[in-house]
């Protein structure tokens, strides 16, 4: 038993170093939603606290990246290597209905307003001269 014992120890001494290195590498890693409102003022529009806990955005954060990382990974394993393409994250997502028909209505969106800002230059220089 006294062998045990001695596992016992060690098994909660590496418990205690993994948890130091997490605090570490966590308040190391640069956060990159947190510093603005949008992850916050996100939660909020969902129905959550106009204060959520910090705890909770920072665990948001992390599933967030955590998702963006696999599917940009994805992506550069489905297109061509080294690159990820609209259609690449677009062909990753076609399954998914809710998924598709976001990124559907954004591309859309996209070209829209792409379309007005060409037409809003086109008459300001056509004013200008």
């Amino acid at each position: 038993m006294a062998s045990n014992s001695g596992a016992d120890e060690s098994f909660e001494q590496g418990d205690e170093e993994l948890g130091e290195q997490e605090n570490v590498s966590g308040d190391r890693r640069k956060r990159l939603f947190s510093k603005e409102c949008k992850l916050r003022c996100m939660m909020y529009g969902f129905g959550d606290d106009q204060n959520p806990y910090t705890e909770a955005v920072d665990v948001l954060e992390d599933l967030v990246i955590e998702f963006i990382t696999e599917m940009t990974h994805k992506a550069m394993e489905v297109g061509r290597s080294g690159r990820v393409q609209v259609e690449d994250i677009v062909f990753l997502v076609r399954k998914d209905q809710r998924k598709f028909a976001r990124v559907k209505d954004l591309l859309t969106m996209n070209e829209e307003l792409k379309k007005a800002r060409k037409a809003f230059d086109e008459v300001k220089y056509a004013g200008v001269s």
